[in-house]
């Protein structure tokens, strides 16, 4: 034991929460994919931060460079779980780096009095060689995961899809890679759709999410071998829910009369960004939480503006009135669609055709020619009682802003 270097050890043990910060700190500001990390996935960087800068500190202390074979195992197994979670392998090297970096000059830079030039060296030595035996676990341990992984690419695709469902992929370069390895082509905005079955007592089959699948016009799961065709979609489940990340070509219509087929109902978030993927899963996971049964009444697809309107009405903290006015309204607001939007303004009010008719000193034919460009435009029948409960919101709320 080297009583310099114990001695500094001790010290820096009161003070390890702090360095450990200082390390992370350092990761999150030079490596972009750290930088959006919260909840689970930051403290599993901190806790890893804190038992490698202790495990360093031991080994310098004592004056013994070598990593022992519990050292290795415990680096094979961070290995494997970043791959499972697809964060870059250059980017997890570079994060034991950036922390041993910062760790070595707040020793040198606080310490250096207490210390001789040999411990600092040996220090930094010591570091190298740690990071080049860690390297070599990590490397080993990634590639033989994403292996196992992209053997079964219905299994790597949905680990993909429940990575950005979790917002694990805060990097589109990072996206991009794993995309590359599974022969993936994902959409820039895609569609995401949540799905589950029409009553509660019934249970969503493996069966029933590929007929879903290909009654989209989706080719199903591939569960074996690596396919031959670059796909555009995935699929993965939550219980008695499956989420698709759809392309942006398959619109509402085509996803209601699919669901109606298939025997499910669901919500689709159109035209989400890769990165937006998890905000558009929670906005329609809440939706299908809250929407009442008269919300499905002739069709089995909720839509982004139900979605909206539902998190106003549960106060949810996401709610956004503009993007209620947005979503519902759509082209309605538009100063071409004007007297459309007078004219359906004015039906709700009154109530029926004729009496918003004389209101607006139209004729009833007239009027009723507007209801129908606004059911067209914005996919909302005015004489239901939900639609009309969207529509009225959303006029209301235009208004007051």
């Amino acid at each position: 034991m080297y009583r310099a270097r114990a001695a500094v050890v001790a010290e820096i043990e009161a003070e390890l929460v702090a360095v450990v910060a200082s390390a992370v700190q350092g990761v999150r500001d030079a490596i972009p994919v750290y930088r959006n990390l919260h909840g689970p996935q930051l403290a599993d960087v901190e806790a890893i931060a804190y038992w490698s800068l202790r495990r360093l500190m031991t080994l310098w202390a004592g004056g013994d460079p070598a990593i022992d074979e519990r050292d290795h195992s415990r680096f094979r197994a961070i290995g494997a779980a970043r791959a499972a979670d697809g964060r870059p392998l250059a980017d997890v090297l570079r994060a034991y780096r950036v922390a041993s970096s910062v760790f070595v000059r707040h020793v040198a830079t606080k310490y250096l009095d207490a210390l001789d030039p040999p411990d600092i060296a040996d220090l930094s030595l010591g570091v190298l060689d740690a990071i080049d035996a860690i390297s070599e676990e990590i490397i080993g341990a990634y590639i033989v995961a994403r292996e196992q992984l992209t053997s079964n690419r219905a299994q790597a695709h949905a680990l993909l899809l429940d990575d950005l469902l979790a917002g694990r992929h805060n990097s589109p370069g990072a996206v991009a890679d794993r995309a590359r390895e599974l022969d993936l082509e994902l959409p820039s905005h895609p569609n995401l759709l949540v799905v589950e079955p029409t009553s509660a007592g019934r249970s969503l089959t493996d069966d029933t999410v590929e007929s879903l699948v290909l009654a989209l016009g989706l080719a199903p799961p591939d569960r074996t071998a690596p396919s031959t065709t670059t796909r555009n979609h995935l699929c993965t489940r939550r219980e008695q829910r499956a989420i698709l990340l759809l392309p942006s070509t398959i619109g509402r219509a085509q996803v209601d009369v699919a669901c109606r087929a298939s025997g499910v109902r669901g919500c689709l978030v159109e035209r989400s960004t890769v990165a937006g993927v998890g905000s558009a899963w929670r906005l329609a996971s809440e939706a299908l939480d809250t929407a009442p049964d008269h919300a499905f009444d002739g069709r089995a697809v909720l839509d982004t503006g139900d979605g909206q309107l539902l998190a106003l009405l549960t106060a949810r903290p996401t709610a956004d009135t503009s993007e209620v006015v947005r979503t519902v309204l759509g082209s309605l607001t538009e100063s071409a669609n004007a007297h459309i939007l007078e004219g359906l303004s004015a039906f709700i009010a009154a109530g029926t055709a004729t009496a918003a008719a004389s209101q607006l000193h139209v004729h009833p034919q007239t009027l009723r020619y507007r209801l129908r460009r606004a059911q067209e435009l914005t996919g909302r029948d005015p004489r239901s009682a939900w639609h009309r409960l969207a529509l009225d919101t959303a006029i209301q709320l235009r208004q007051l802003g």
